[in-house]
């Protein structure tokens, strides 16, 4: 996993001197759209587990992609009517990618079932996860500008904090509209698991444990992160998942959620990250770390916003964790039997 391509990962970088695909959807033409086609069907046959000179050649390209789209565009996009959101997702690639991996993970959630003991684990998009398993569905920090259309499927949803990249008004309200639980530290309209302190619930077979930290370790944000820690139950082949958000990753603020986990979703390797694994206070013991929010295109291009690929793949060597995965929008990881594939 991350010890594969560690060599490779030096000899790959991104150029401060990219030539721009586009600033707009109107330069872009079909031959450029069939490239990036052909990557998206290459990079599908790859493997999260693999971190190997093809996948990470890749990688290279879909960051490309994204740091040639003037964020300004994106925000347009999400905006836009479904007719012009869809002529940007048929001219734009990597407004393609991020179109075709949700409509991936809708269709699986919908029509997979999760077998006993095992458990089932999409990145929508960002931090955003659907996590599934044999008695339920929850979403994590889901952002989409079609998340709503996952609400038929999800029991109860998790919002970190109250940053726009990380939940989605019209799936918060549709949520609540059914009268399904949205653990927060800010929505009002759910008072019943509203907390801005650290708190423990029971919903069905899920034990839910949360704590609250800053936003980045900026002291101008405190307690403003909730982190949850879900342990999801026998069924689930006993798979928990702690999520930390845009945590500032000080093990005094994770006491509530502290011990072995299953999987533990960090932000994007940064080294301050470490903090939090290990065996001590405060702090969490497991063997799969996932790296997110490494493509936000809301954000500018890093070092101006967005936490790059690039950035991401040199702080890989130092996540001290026996397993370090980066997963792309759409992809599905499996828990069973105690390990994750």
């Amino acid at each position: 996993m991350k010890k594969i391509g560690l060599l490779i990962c030096v000899l790959i970088s991104v150029s401060s001197c990219q030539q721009r695909f586009y600033k707009t959807n109107k330069h872009n033409d079909s031959e450029t759209m069939q490239k990036a086609a052909q990557t998206m069907e290459q990079f599908s046959k790859t493997s999260p587990f693999l971190l190997n000179e093809e996948r990470l050649a890749l990688w290279n390209k879909i960051e490309t992609y994204s740091n040639s789209l003037d964020n300004a565009v994106f925000k347009e996009y999400l905006n836009s009517p479904e007719d012009k959101a869809v002529v940007m997702e048929d001219t734009i690639p990597i407004v393609s990618f991020y179109r075709k991996g949700f409509d991936k993970v809708l269709h699986e959630v919908k029509h997979t079932k999760v077998k006993q003991g095992s458990t089932l684990i999409w990145l929508v998009y960002n931090m955003g996860f659907v996590v599934k398993t044999p008695s339920g569905c929850f979403g994590i920090d889901i952002d989409h500008r079609l998340a709503e259309q996952l609400e038929p499927y999800l029991d109860f949803l998790f919002i970190s904090h109250n940053h726009r990249d990380h939940y989605d008004p019209k799936l918060l309200e549709a949520m609540h509209k059914k009268g399904k639980p949205i653990l927060s530290n800010f929505y009002e309209k759910d008072q019943r698991y509203l907390s801005t302190i650290p708190a423990n619930y029971k919903i069905g077979n899920f034990t839910i444990r949360t704590d609250l930290s800053d936003h980045l370790a900026d002291p101008k944000f405190p307690d403003f992160v909730t982190t949850f820690r879900i342990d999801c139950g026998e069924d689930s082949g006993d798979f928990s998942m702690l999520h930390c958000g845009d945590s500032g990753f000080n093990p005094s603020h994770f006491k509530n959620v502290q011990g072995p986990v299953s999987i533990v979703v960090l932000r994007w390797g940064a080294t301050r990250e470490n903090n939090i694994l290990g065996t001590g206070e405060g702090q969490v013991e497991t063997h799969y770390a996932i790296l997110s929010h490494l493509i936000e295109l809301r954000h500018k291009p890093y070092p101006y916003g967005q936490a790059s690929i690039t950035k991401t793949l040199e702080h890989l060597p130092t996540v001290k964790c026996e397993n370090t995965i980066l997963p792309f929008w759409g992809e599905k990881l499996t828990w069973k039997n105690g390990k994750l594939y």
